[in-house]
């Protein structure tokens, strides 16, 4: 699938890119969106929710938006409004890198039948947003969030199946780029004299940086009629990032060895030359669940035919007494980092095993077959 842009946003994207331009070299005031968005299961809002009363699931409400995050079918964000949702939204945030895919898993994928009587998202609107924030702006529930509006947005038609759907984000990152210094700008002469007070009267706030990422929202445009109830449902959603390189690795090269470097990088080499880049420290530069600090790389496992390698990444911070560690596999072939999305977001790797000809890679989240990882990079 791919998205489509609007046509009435195609007309206007280009004196819109005019009109952002005109702010920044001009340094003219920002009309800002301020958002709350709620840190629960991922940071997310919503429109509206179909049972908003207190579920017992730690305060969350039964069908809320933070059900989006957690890689269970046997949840949904259900909106709440009569008929068919048609303009009802959610909110998520995305820090730092802008991702480069969208994985939707459409209606309420409990069962068939569940996805059959209530409603799916045909068309979804995108629009994205870049976010910054204040210090001490939050609260135990959630923050406030001081957004800029990206002119264009995407249209995503979706299919009416269950499983997982991926989507290119066709964003034109260079207008995305512009917009993020007007920004910068902006939000430093917005509110500089609040950031420079609140942080001389916070020492807790060494580690604070005022742009946040991205906000997207996707809003329900048409949808797939459910056969019993009206109520417009999403099971999943999460984005990916991949850093792709193109070693040119053919087919018949034949991976001979991996290895780590003196300088502290991991690199391969092949039947036909040596001393291939694979991975550095700065492939976790964008990666949420890393902290700050001086990251170090290991390599700790090759599977049996060198096309596969689990690369650990070590890091510390001064106000962490141990060394933290975190896995991620690679297919040294094609020289990508695998999104741990792919994965089911685990939280440990335990390396390589082969059985019955086929090799997998063991996780907390269970055994998964590289044959099938590499087909869900390739798509």
């Amino acid at each position: 699938m791919k998205p489509h842009t609007q046509n009435s946003f195609k007309i206007i994207s280009f004196y819109s890119f005019l009109f952002i331009f005109a702010m920044f070299s001009q340094a003219q005031d920002v009309a800002w969106e301020k958002m709350f968005l709620y840190d629960a299961m991922g940071i997310w809002n919503e429109s509206s929710e179909l049972d908003d009363r207190v579920s017992g699931h730690d305060e969350l409400g039964k069908y809320c938006a933070c059900w989006l995050f957690d890689k269970d079918l046997t949840t949904a964000w259900v909106e709440g409004v009569k008929s068919d949702g048609i303009g009802e939204y959610v909110l998520l945030g995305h820090e730092k890198a802008l991702p480069d895919k969208i994985h939707i898993n459409n209606g309420y994928q409990k069962s068939e039948s569940v996805y059959r009587k209530n409603g799916r998202p045909k068309v979804l609107r995108l629009s994205l947003y870049v976010a910054y924030y204040l210090p001490d702006d939050f609260t135990e529930l959630g923050g406030n969030f001081y957004c800029l509006p990206f002119p264009d947005s995407i249209l995503l038609e979706l299919n009416d199946e269950m499983g997982t759907q991926a989507i290119e984000l066709a964003f034109n990152k260079e207008k995305i780029g512009s917009l993020k210094k007007l920004g910068d700008l902006s939000f430093k002469n917005e509110f500089g004299e609040i950031i420079a007070e609140r942080l001389n009267t916070n020492s807790d706030n060494d580690w604070y940086e005022e742009f946040y990422g991205f906000v997207v929202k996707l809003e329900i445009i048409d949808v797939y009629k459910g056969s019993r109830w009206d109520d417009t449902c999403i099971s999943d959603i999460w984005f990916s990032t991949e850093k792709k390189k193109d070693p040119g690795i053919s087919a018949d090269e034949k991976i001979t060895e991996i290895f780590k470097g003196e300088d502290g990088n991991i690199y391969f080499s092949t039947s036909m030359r040596e001393r291939i880049l694979l991975a550095s420290p700065l492939d976790i530069e964008n990666e949420e669940d890393i902290i700050s600090g001086e990251p170090d790389i290991v390599l700790m496992d090759v599977s049996p035919d060198k096309e596969w390698a689990q690369i650990d990444f070590l890091f510390s911070h001064e106000a962490y007494v141990r060394v933290e560690e975190v896995a991620f596999l690679y297919n040294v072939r094609h020289g990508i980092k695998v999104d741990k999305s792919v994965l089911g977001d685990y939280y440990s790797m335990y390396g390589f095993l082969e059985e019955n000809g086929k090799i997998f890679v063991d996780t907390d989240k269970g055994m998964f077959d590289l044959e099938e990882i590499l087909k869900m990079i390739r798509e």
